[in-house]
């Protein structure tokens, strides 16, 4: 909405309130008197550029979040998330920049910023983010750049497995002999994973080294590939269309579903991604960067900030071809965003529903543990009927086995039941080792309800 369209739609008392805040002088009894002085005083560039600049101080992180949403109507909820009071909202509308609106989304009303006042603070906001960073336009000689690669390199996984009689193990793993001999075939090289606890960046990723363990997920989450019963992987014809689809589609996919995947554990991914784009066409102190992202980069259980920064986000990002990086002659290491990056952040398709991180309050692990990170009686009570409980306190861990499991069976539900349940709320992808033992403990269930002898 314009300037004019708030200040017809906004009731005489938020005009006054504004009118008094700046101290204009006019008939506070008029509508008309109040919507043109207000008018007239924020069509002043020096006016509104002089108060953008008393607007941001203690709202650094809230107005950024703000300035990397579309122009919409913000719920109130939304905006006590990013600004973390009420208080600050309130104000807003005081100082003129934040509308009430009459517009009501899911029965809940909003608010609004003109769009030519959007245009000041949006300025002022990446202007002080980017003086943050330390940039240059010239960059190192000598950098890598990946684009294109990751796609290429799923054609080929997808060839191999059309081509060769690939066998799983008893948790649906790829054996060591064909997956050493495709990580030889694939442009990235990666290693085998020699142990160590790992959980909570995909279905597979505690079988697989990272990258890998993406481009695995993400055939498997598109169809491309299936796990059949005969203990083989196989493509599907899915996998055809793939092929035959446009090259920037192919990497959009994948940087979405990479987006989508992550941010079950990086919280703010979304959010992370789209301050790249602030960056076009210079070249970034990576380092710099990680201290103007930081307050958006939690750590994750075994992952420290600095691992999350370099091993979870840069050298995925990388991996998609989102960025290149580079390192100079004294050692420090730059990026730069590509076109990809700047295409998939244009698309919109990056916002993450706060609704939807609301409900996630369990970790199902590869060991079959499952925590419970908040206490939430209709989850954790839904959950005790296929999980016996292992440890209580602050975080209380469950376990599924057999016998709890087939408890759930007995419970008039099935396997695909459950596993919904577990997607739906845990904060990580259910790893593919528990998938498959539930579908072969639901397949033993039912031969032993069909004949009960065999039980």
């Amino acid at each position: 909405m314009r300037l004019s369209e708030c200040l017809n739609y906004a009731d005489i008392n938020t005009l006054r309130e504004i009118a008094n805040h700046y101290s204009f002088e006019c008939t506070k009894h008029s509508k008309l008197s109040l919507h043109q002085e207000i008018a007239l005083n924020f069509r002043l560039s020096s006016f509104v550029t002089a108060q953008t600049h008393k607007w941001y101080v203690g709202r650094e992180l809230g107005l950024l979040r703000l300035c990397l949403e579309q122009d919409r109507v913000y719920a109130r909820e939304e905006l006590t998330a990013w600004f973390g009071t009420e208080d600050l909202i309130d104000a807003a509308v005081t100082e003129g920049w934040l509308f009430p609106t009459s517009r009501v989304t899911n029965n809940r009303s909003g608010y609004c910023i003109p769009q030519e006042i959007r245009a000041f603070i949006y300025k002022h906001v990446t202007d002080s983010f980017r003086e943050k960073l330390i940039l240059d336009k010239d960059g190192p000689l000598i950098y890598s750049d990946e684009q294109h690669v990751l796609a290429q390199d799923l054609d080929v996984f997808l060839e191999y497995v059309r081509n060769q009689e690939v066998t799983l193990t008893q948790d649906g793993a790829i054996y060591k002999r064909h997956l050493i001999r495709l990580l030889q075939l694939l442009q990235v090289q990666e290693e085998t994973l020699n142990g160590g606890w790992r959980f909570g960046y995909g279905r597979r990723f505690h079988d697989y080294p990272d990258r890998f363990a993406l481009m695995y997920d993400y055939a498997f989450s598109n169809r491309l590939i299936e796990e059949r019963d005969d203990g083989l992987l196989a493509v599907t014809q899915l996998s055809d269309e793939w092929l035959e689809d446009s090259a920037v589609n192919r990497e959009r996919s994948m940087a979405i579903f990479y987006i989508s995947l992550y941010r079950r554990a990086i919280l703010k991914l979304p959010v992370i991604v789209k301050l790249f784009a602030l960056t076009k066409d210079d070249w970034v102190n990576l380092d710099s960067m990680l201290k103007a992202v930081a307050p958006f980069v939690n750590e994750y259980y075994y992952d420290s900030v600095d691992s999350v920064w370099r091993e979870r986000i840069v050298k995925m990002m990388m991996h998609l071809g989102l960025i290149r990086i580079g390192e100079d002659e004294s050692g420090q290491q730059w990026f730069q965003t590509t076109d990809l990056c700047q295409q998939l952040l244009t698309t919109g398709q990056t916002s993450v529903s706060p609704e939807t991180r609301s409900k996630q309050t369990l970790i199902v692990q590869p060991n079959f543990n499952v925590i419970a990170t908040a206490d939430e009686p209709s989850v954790t009570g839904e959950l005790a009927r296929i999980a016996d409980i292992k440890e209580t306190g602050a975080v209380r861990v469950y376990r599924i086995s057999e016998s709890s499991f087939i408890r759930g069976l007995d419970a008039e539900r099935n396997c695909r039941h459950w596993l919904t349940f577990l997607e739906q709320h845990s904060q990580t992808p259910v790893p593919g080792n528990i998938e498959k033992t539930l579908l072969d403990w639901e397949k033993s269930w039912l031969v032993a309800r069909v004949d009960p002898m065999t039980s």
